[in-house]
């Protein structure tokens, strides 16, 4: 029975991540509510830096792994956020995402970054195929 063996924490749905974040940048005061309405309509890429704390030969200590973040954002969406967001902002930013990452968790967000799409997902549901 060899199984294999994550040392890597469960994350939260992205989803529930971006409504997470909302919710903080609720109270950031003036123009965060704008940044947090917009947050919802993203979508979130994770990519945990893999560990390894129980290497043999070695004292056990606990620590933190890093985690990439990606946010994508239909076109639209993302220009806003350019228009918004600045060097000062964008720091906040991040540490209200790592805010709403649990504690438990144990990641520690290194790479953030913010993407634009062309098309919003929801929109290529809803749009009948040109083959029909």
């Amino acid at each position: 029975m060899n199984q294999r063996r994550s040392y890597t924490y469960e994350l939260m749905d992205g989803s529930a991540l971006l409504f997470a974040v909302k919710k903080i940048l609720q109270g950031g005061g003036a123009g965060w509510q704008e940044v947090g309405e917009l947050m919802p309509k993203g979508h979130v890429e994770y990519k945990p830096q893999r560990i390894a704390p129980l290497k043999s030969g070695y004292r056990f200590q606990y620590q933190k792994a890093g985690l990439n973040l990606t946010l994508y954002f239909p076109e639209q969406t993302f220009n806003k956020l350019l228009d918004v967001l600045d060097k000062e902002r964008l720091p906040r930013l991040k540490s209200a995402f790592q805010a709403a990452l649990p504690e438990r968790s144990g990641y520690v967000i290194g790479e953030f970054k913010i993407r634009g799409i062309l098309e919003d997902p929801d929109l290529e549901e809803n749009t009948p195929s040109r083959s029909e």
